[in-house]
């Protein structure tokens, strides 16, 4: 028996064992209605960013959520709430951008929406454990990782139906990436620690790449000649010779890194941390870490860079987006619901009550700033990012009111308080630090003391 008849018998038991079963787990949770369901795969997390083409529609999710969110990139406003996932797993654009595709790894389903009218189109049954998804250059065929079944189903979205599934991975998960060319496509493997690398025009597992710990997201140069893999396990982002199939290099990042993301041009890879809310910005051309982005909330794998590599969007875990201007290396905006940014009040024996924001990060205030005026530019930006929210939910002993919003001028908005523009400190890692207290004798935190070190 031949090769490509060998995939055809395991492809019809495939169809038998897994499709038809989830055909009935899904009618059957039509009949439960809007009772609760707990996905069978739900102890694996991970979220979702699809930018559109023409960058003005964003969507996305979260594997803990039931809902996508969908962004109104222009207006900087959420446009609506999809409701009726289980696990959401992966979101590609495809056709131009007129329609979007979602997997869910618990129906075991992907949905095709129309992306101006938000209407669910189509509906393809592939079986549960359906993770990341990539789709080839040309449109016509998208490649899906199954996690729970360890294999990769070959799509063609002109027909829309499953037409081969490809075996021999290790739980693939998020991690699939088709190259520039169409050639090949790679898999991250987490089970193994290992890439697998697919020549797309036989579907035969041609390489496989170790060496790796708990990867994440991966990412391929335009020319094919590199891969860029995230070790969570430890935060390393490695380099990959791909003509050797060998790590050629290994830099040192924050803490559990997510993602690996390749700007457009080449120049710049992003990798973003989950433990420390941060994000390294490194240079490709020589693999040095040259900044660190702090103000995320839990960054994963979700980093999209816009067609010029101008900026990058970041998904947050409050499903919120973070804008990042790639020349400052400063966020200068974030797209969210529309529900207020809830600041706190937390205690240090050093500061005593001090203001942060809602996920537990030191705000402060620059004594040479005068009120409704920034003097903090160019490198200082980079030490002390602006905060900006643009509702917010004062804690009990700050009075909303006292909370307003300034234009920078370099164009960036910035929350401040009492008149005075509200800082982070790029030091500060961790929910708590105050490792900013007392700079230079200029930078403070906010607490009852606020505008005492001016006198």
């Amino acid at each position: 028996m031949n090769k490509r008849r060998f995939r055809s018998v395991i492809f019809a038991a495939f169809l038998l064992l897994i499709i038809l079963p989830a055909a009935v787990f899904a009618a059957g949770n039509e009949k439960k209605g809007n009772e609760a369901e707990t996905g069978f795969d739900s102890y694996i997390t991970n979220n979702a960013l699809a930018i559109s083409p023409d960058e003005k529609t964003a969507i996305v999710s979260d594997s803990r959520e039931s809902s996508l969110l969908v962004y109104d990139l222009v207006k900087g406003k959420m446009r609506k709430t999809i409701n009726g996932f289980v696990t959401p797993r992966n979101i590609v654009f495809i056709d131009n951008g007129t329609q979007f595709v979602v997997s869910d790894s618990t129906l075991g389903t992907f949905l095709f929406f129309n992306t101006k009218t938000l209407n669910l189109e189509e509906e393809i049954v592939v079986g549960p454990g359906a993770f990341g998804t990539a789709v080839s250059p040309d449109q016509r065929t998208m490649y899906v990782n199954n996690q729970a079944h360890s294999t990769v189903t070959v799509v063609n979205l002109e027909k829309r139906k499953p037409v081969e599934v490809i075996t021999g991975f290790a739980q693939p998960r998020q991690g699939i990436t088709v190259s520039k060319d169409g050639k090949s496509v790679f898999v991250t493997n987490f089970e193994g620690d290992k890439v697998s690398v697919i020549d797309a025009a036989t579907n035969d597992i041609v390489r496989e790449i170790t060496g790796f710990s708990k990867i994440r997201a991966i990412s391929v140069s335009a020319d094919g000649s590199k891969l860029y893999a995230a070790n969570s396990g430890r935060n390393s982002i490695s380099v990959v010779d791909l003509s050797k199939g060998e790590i050629m290099d290994e830099i040192a990042v924050g803490q559990e890194p997510y993602g690996a993301a390749l700007s457009p041009d080449g120049k710049w890879l992003f990798a973003s941390n989950k433990a420390d809310n941060t994000l390294n910005v490194i240079t490709a051309s020589d693999n040095q870490v040259i900044g660190t982005i702090k103000g995320f909330l839990e960054p994963r794998q979700a980093i999209v860079f816009s067609s010029d590599s101008a900026r990058a969007y970041v998904l947050n875990r409050d499903l919120s987006i973070s804008l990042v201007d790639v020349k400052s290396q400063t966020i200068i905006d974030t797209i969210h619901d529309g529900s207020p940014n809830k600041l706190q009040v937390l205690h240090s024996e050093e500061a005593g009550k001090y203001l942060a924001d809602q996920n537990g990060m030191t705000l402060y205030y620059f004594k040479k700033d005068t009120p409704g005026m920034s003097n903090c530019s160019g490198d200082c930006l980079k030490i002390w990012p602006p905060f900006y929210a643009d509702s917010i939910k004062a804690p009990a002993g700050f009075h909303k009111n006292d909370f307003k919003t300034i234009i920078r001028q370099d164009g960036q908005k910035q929350t401040t308080y009492k008149g005075y523009p509200l800082y982070y400190f790029v030091n500060d890692l961790q929910p708590g630090d105050i490792k900013g207290q007392g700079v230079k004798d200029v930078w403070f935190v906010v607490n009852k003391h606020f505008l005492q070190e001016r006198e």
